[in-house]
């Protein structure tokens, strides 16, 4: 490893597994106070598992110097779980507090959306890892560029609907699968968008862009059923299958079918 790769691997450690391990217990301790361990429980089962699928992609769909190498998986690895603490903060900008919601205020409605907020996350860093490339930087701009857009949806989302404050206000576990959903499908299409092997910056952003009418359909969408599913007087507490479950999977529908449409990377 060079010596810059060695310096990112400390500090993705540092600001990955590390920083992981002292937020998680910081949290399980308010939640013991505050009876929140519901929301930690699912909170460490989530970053876990996203932390499986970062590994399962490195050893399988990524460069061809990091499938066979330990130390770059390694690498990789922390790298993938700072990107998701890194990116935690960012969440309250959408309305969305990770230790408000899930601890302070014991929501579980906000559950399934931090999961699909973590899923998206992980499935935006993992499109960056998968292909040859000369090295970090380059799935640190891939990635970049798809978890900026899924954040960009997640914004024009909270903003023109009132789908967070359903979820975090009225808590209402519908809108919290939906919103869930609506990232994971984010990221599925994102994350597809800048796999494959890396030919230049601007290359990418084309590929990004070609991506885009699939985010903004299922955008379109979410945004329609946000209308027609969002809690009122009359029914303050929408059927989760009908109002939720239903609306998720045709999310996750668009996406898979955009995905299953595209042409896989060479």
């Amino acid at each position: 490893m060079s010596e810059d790769e060695v310096m990112v691997t400390i500090g993705a450690l540092v600001a990955g597994p590390v920083w992981w391990t002292f937020t998680l217990i910081g949290l399980g301790r308010v939640a013991t106070l505050r009876r929140g361990a519901v929301g930690v429980q699912a909170l460490t089962v989530t970053i876990s598992l996203c932390g499986l699928a970062i590994l399962a992609i490195l050893k399988t769909l990524a460069s061809f110097d990091v499938v066979d190498a330990p130390e770059y998986q390694f690498m990789y690895g922390v790298l993938g779980l700072a990107w998701l603490r890194l990116a935690q903060p960012f969440f309250a900008f959408a309305g969305l507090n990770v230790r408000d919601d899930l601890v302070e205020r014991r929501n579980t409605a906000a559950v399934p959306a931090v999961a699909g907020a973590f899923v998206g996350l992980t499935l935006c860093y993992a499109g960056g890892n998968i292909g040859d490339g000369p090295g970090w930087w380059v799935v640190v701009f891939s990635a970049g560029l798809a978890t900026a857009a899924m954040f960009a949806a997640w914004l024009i989302l909270a903003q023109f609907s009132g789908a967070m404050d359903a979820m975090t206000i009225d808590r209402d576990p519908s809108a919290g699968l939906r919103v869930g959903a609506f990232l994971a499908a984010s990221g599925l299409v994102l994350g597809r968008v800048v796999a494959g092997d890396w030919y230049s910056a601007g290359d990418t952003l084309t590929d990004l862009a070609a991506g885009l009418p699939a985010l903004a359909v299922i955008l379109v969408t979410a945004l329609v059923v946000e209308r027609l599913a969002r809690p009122t007087p009359q029914r303050p507490r929408p059927p989760v299958f009908l109002f939720g479950a239903v609306p998720a999977l045709l999310y996750l529908a668009i996406a898979v079918a955009a995905v299953s449409a595209m042409e896989w990377p060479p």
